[in-house]
């Protein structure tokens, strides 16, 4: 496999190295350090490769989401709640949203992909909420392979528990940690909104997208 370096990563999505670093840092890209330099996997970058927009803090991320699914947002402020309903609208009128959705949900989670034994035996876990090509709005059901949402204080048990490591290959686990404190959630919602199902499927390869794109239309009520 022939990996990318730090340079080239920043250029294809239109950040900053420091910003690829932090992806690194976070676990959004898969890279090596080698002699001092960072290699990157290509496998892990996502499939959109230009970000659009300044991405949103989780909290505001999360309740765009809400709103999107016809809730009320409590955690943000009037205007702030204004702002967000004049970004939704933007967002679902655009001729290309699938883009900028990514770009705007990207700080929603920490994306991680991982090797299971046994992908399908995520799905009973009550940590885990599923989301992106194994929720059924997706359309993108598979049972060699799983996605959810977790906690971040469950994080590492439920790595731990269904003895993950970290994909170098194709995954058939991709993990979203969320931090429901930074998001002003109690706990995550579940089902999960569509919008964050959406970009979900923005992150990830070609199909995936596609079907992003039928995630946004549904819910925007064009379908």
């Amino acid at each position: 496999m022939e990996w990318v370096g730090l340079a080239d990563v920043a250029e294809q999505l239109g950040v900053s190295q420091q910003r690829i670093r932090e992806l690194l840092r976070r676990g959004r890209l898969d890279g090596q350090k080698i002699s001092g330099r960072w290699l990157i996997d290509p496998a892990s970058l996502p499939a959109v490769s230009r970000r659009v927009g300044q991405p949103l803090s989780p909290r505001v991320a999360w309740a765009l989401a809400d709103i999107a699914s016809g809730g009320h947002a409590p955690s943000l402020s009037a205007a702030e709640r204004s702002r967000a309903r004049a970004r939704l609208r933007h967002l679902l009128d655009s001729d290309d949203p699938v883009p900028t959705l990514a770009s705007l949900m990207a700080r929603r989670a920490s994306r991680s992909r991982w090797s299971a034994p046994d992908p399908a035996g995520l799905l009973d876990d009550v940590r885990i909420v599923p989301s992106g090509v194994s929720d059924p709005r997706s359309g993108m059901s598979s049972a060699n392979r799983m996605e959810g949402y977790v906690n971040a204080d469950d994080f590492d048990d439920v790595i731990g528990d269904h003895l993950l490591v970290r994909a170098r290959g194709p995954e058939n686990v991709v993990l979203h940690r969320a931090d429901a404190t930074a998001a002003d959630l109690e706990g995550l919602p579940s089902p999960l909104p569509w919008l964050v199902i959406a970009a979900d499927l923005a992150e990830s390869g070609v199909r995936e997208t596609q079907q992003a794109m039928q995630v946004l239309r549904v819910g925007a009520g064009d379908e």
